[in-house]
């Protein structure tokens, strides 16, 4: 599991004194979760989990809104930005901005389409999501400023020393050679850009992360609406305008979320004979349900099926997956329900 952030908080009460308390945020195989571990003198420790799931700006969204609660409850973090530089309304330098916002419009769309393959199979092989190699941002700026050497590229904000010790040849490797117009340092950009442009750019982004938002609701409903009303795949679709393999992760991600997707799977089921269907349920009892291949090989032989019988053997393999996991999760809460009642 990668470690994203941790920051550490401290409340002052007239009972228990001082009362400290951690948040964290971590990612493991593309998964966000964010924790609240609190502990005083008086008090027993606690755990809250904040956020479990895929989706990036939901994860963000909640933690800045339990924060926000946290700070209204009387805690404060015991690392604060740095006050004395100029910040804009999203906490980061305004500097920092600037470098963002020219990235963004000086970016060289053939070496950023190249860094963000790279990244692509770099976070792959690590088993990461792709957003902790490197943000679409710091591949943008690197395409517009295009360093040479590994002190050049640690002038990226987010590439510094440990990333470019990491990254840096692959990256460096990518932009040698590459033709540019501007220089190191990068302290120009202060003046190229104004802070009325990054107030406006800002601006812009923010509207775009509403609308955004917006239309993530709105797609969550009506997902949510269609798998109660017992629809397929293939209906849902044409709904929501999403392929079938984003599709199949917003599935995921709902029932990570604690929606009920049996309606939907029991929809898709309905196609696969149910001998095949008691086998997987067993080989996933037997052979464990974090990997899907191993299954479908007992299944059936890939060479015989063309390339659309495949991914749809692989959905409802997934969509099994989820009713398996969830039957296991039931039996292990009634387990220890027993087990508190005769303890």
């Amino acid at each position: 599991m990668n470690l994203v952030f941790l920051n550490s908080f401290e409340k002052v009460t007239e009972l228990e004194g001082i009362v400290s308390a951690q948040v964290s945020i971590a990612e493991e195989f593309g998964e966000w979760r964010v924790w609240w571990h609190e502990k005083g003198d008086q008090t027993i420790p606690f755990q809250e989990s904040w956020y479990t799931g895929m989706a990036w700006d939901e994860m963000i969204g909640e933690f800045r809104r339990r924060i926000g609660e946290k700070r209204r409850d009387g805690y404060r973090p015991l690392i604060e930005p740095d006050e004395g530089r100029q910040q804009t309304s999203g906490g980061r330098s305004v500097f920092v901005r600037k470098l963002e916002l020219y990235g963004e419009r000086h970016s060289d769309p053939e070496l950023y389409e190249s860094l963000r393959k790279w990244r692509s199979k770099q976070a792959a092989s690590e088993g990461k999501s792709a957003f902790i190699v490197a943000s679409n941002r710091m591949l943008a700026m690197i395409s517009a400023f295009l360093p040479q050497t590994a002190e050049e590229l640690q002038q990226i904000p987010g590439f510094g020393e440990q990333k470019s010790a990491m990254y840096g040849e692959h990256v460096l490797a990518l932009a040698a050679g590459l033709a540019r117009t501007t220089s190191f340092p990068l302290d120009w950009v202060d003046e190229a850009i104004s802070v009325q442009e990054v107030e406006l750019w800002m601006q812009e982004r923010q509207e775009e992360r509403r609308k955004g938002e917006q239309a993530k609701k709105e797609l969550k409903q009506t997902l949510l609406q269609s798998v109660a009303e017992g629809k397929t795949l293939s209906e849902l679709e044409p709904l929501v305008s999403l392929s079938r393999r984003e599709l199949m992760t917003r599935i995921e991600d709902l029932d990570k979320e604690g929606y009920e997707m049996e309606p939907l799977i029991e929809a898709e089921l309905a196609a696969v004979p149910a001998d095949v269907v008691e086998q997987a349920w067993q080989l996933f009892g037997s052979s464990g349900d974090r990997y899907l291949r191993p299954v479908l090989k007992r299944l059936y032989d890939e060479k015989s099926l063309d390339d659309e019988a495949l991914s749809r053997a692989y959905e409802w393999l997934r969509l099994l997956r989820l009713r398996y996991r969830k039957t296991k999760s039931g039996a292990v809460k009634e387990e220890e329900a027993a087990a508190e009642q005769t303890a």
